[in-house]
């Protein structure tokens, strides 16, 4: 954990990022979430919670977690349709700090340094030379030596009356570019040839009615035509010693680097994207082919099952997934409880026909070796390192556990149980209710429904059973709608999947 209290670290980012917006995670080598903060609605990605995995909603992040190094930084990430944050990470300890700091706006236009040393010139000159801009009875075209040809300005002090009188010098490239500007001594009126510069004064006459030599506002760049070339230009507008006015400044070179760097980082933005889409195309393909050999093969093995039918064990899937989404999970494990759920029963490979095709009631004997079937399906599963297969590990050897703890075959209680075995438990049962078996005949929803109630906090986790009977209405769906041979099914399940995914919080 870091080594600062949570409101002591909240308050270091708050200080030390005021300049920009910020969002930051912690998140462990798995992609977990501990916490997060600042302005996450900025960055585009949903509010996660607490334990729920991000990699797949910030799936660049896939590359740099778990972190070879004590520091990653990943430049101009659009995170959002129009935000580009900077992306930092930081190994503390068994934590991963990702902080995301917004340069949007600096992007788009770096010059603040370089105006800034402009005007500490022009404070440096103090208007001595020629007199002081500040003194109403001098001449209008009082000369500012820091105005040097190179500098490519013009200053301009505001009239009452709305025009402007030219202070000089005018740099050589000014006069090409607003050449009325050096004919005559009269009065200008740059918003007529600058029709940019007229919606600018409005934000300009705030700052000059305000009085303070401190204030100035920029209006970043826009573009006018000098002959056949594009000029970049900005206006600044300020107080000096009570005259308002008025700069114009015809950007240099950086103006255009500026724009070549945007450039790039869009480009590499846009390549991002598209090598996200390619994963996460290779991604669904890979999802899609490990659930159809999941489902052949369990379909396979209960095949041994005449009180089990493929069509029941896809639907466990399906449940699971609208439940687990419905609970907040990320798309990538919601996605494993569906292919994982279908597994349950995979340890009945291991018991007698005798036994398991018996279609009257089991002897307290032959009950026993039924009940072996959960371990028997966790051995079969055991030692992976795949998160799928540990998944489903959980749910062979814990959907038969019940929440008071008089379940098989471990005795675990309440939250000890694995909360996807506790999922698939609900599932499975009401399932098996409203669908007729060998030994038995179909039960109305209403009625499995109330049945499973009298369970709840016994048998069933309660809370899990309150979003259970809450979605009654989509599982009732998926229960009637997806009874389809095996090709039917996957090509069913492929359409139930996407209506899913409509209800999944926050979308």
């Amino acid at each position: 954990m870091s080594a600062y209290p949570e409101t002591v670290v909240d308050k270091i980012l708050e200080v030390t990022l005021r300049s920009n917006k910020f969002a930051y995670f912690a998140i462990d080598e798995n992609g977990r979430l501990f916490r997060q903060g600042g302005e996450i609605a900025a960055t585009g990605f949903p509010q996660w919670k607490p334990g729920q995995s991000i990699l797949d909603d910030a799936l660049f992040l896939s590359g740099y977690v778990p972190m070879s190094r004590d520091y990653e930084c990943i430049e101009s990430y659009q995170a959002g349709d129009d935000s580009i944050f900077d992306v930092h990470l930081f190994k503390d300890q068994e934590q991963i700090w990702i902080l995301l700091i917004d340069k949007t706006s600096d992007m788009e236009w770096e010059s603040a340094a370089r105006q800034q040393a402009n005007e500490l010139r022009l404070l440096k000159q103090q208007a001595a030379q020629a007199g002081s801009v500040g003194d109403q009875d001098s001449d209008p075209h009082t000369h500012f030596d820091f105005f040097e040809s190179r500098l490519n300005m013009m200053a301009l002090s505001a009239n009452d009356d709305g025009s402007f009188a030219r202070l000089e010098p005018v740099s050589e490239r000014f006069k090409r570019l607003y050449p009325e500007s050096t004919e005559s001594a009269r009065a200008l009126y740059p918003q007529q040839k600058f029709p940019f510069v007229e919606n600018f004064l409005i934000d300009a006459a705030e700052v000059w009615q305000a009085g303070d030599d401190k204030r100035r506002v920029r209006s970043g760049p826009w573009v006018e035509t000098d002959g056949n070339t594009e000029v970049a230009l900005e206006a600044i507008a300020l107080n000096w010693k009570g005259s308002k006015l008025l700069f114009l400044e015809i950007l240099d070179e950086s103006y255009r680097l500026n724009q070549s760097f945007l450039q790039i980082g869009r480009e590499g933005v846009l390549l991002n994207r598209v090598l996200e889409d390619e994963v996460r195309k290779q991604t669904r393909e890979i999802r899609a082919r490990e659930e159809e050999i999941a489902l052949r093969l369990v379909c396979a093995a209960d095949s041994r099952d005449d009180g089990e039918t493929g069509s029941h064990i896809r639907r466990l899937g399906l449940y699971s997934e609208l439940i687990a989404q419905q609970l907040g999970w990320s798309n990538a494990d919601a996605e494993e409880i569906r292919i994982a759920a279908p597994m349950h029963d995979i340890g009945k490979i291991g018991i007698p026909d005798h036994i398991l095709k018996k279609p009257g009631q089991l002897t307290e004997s032959e009950f026993e070796i039924m009940k072996l079937h959960p371990e028997i399906g966790g051995r079969i599963l055991s030692n992976s390192e795949t998160p799928l297969v540990q998944m489903a590990r959980d749910i062979c050897l814990g959907h038969h556990e019940k929440w008071d703890g008089s379940g098989y075959p471990h005795g675990l209680a309440g939250e000890n149980i694995p909360i996807s075995a506790r999922i698939v438990a609900i599932v499975d049962v009401f399932d098996a209710l409203i669908h007729k078996r060998v030994y038995k005949n179909e039960m109305p929803v209403d009625e499995a429904i109330a049945l499973m109630l009298e369970g709840s906090g016994s048998h069933f986790d309660p809370d899990l059973l309150d979003l259970f009977l809450s979605l009654k209405e989509k599982l009732t769906e998926i229960a009637f709608d997806y009874s389809n041979p095996i090709g039917d099914d996957l090509t069913r399940a492929a359409s139930i999947i996407d209506d899913i995914h409509l209800l999944r919080p926050g979308d």
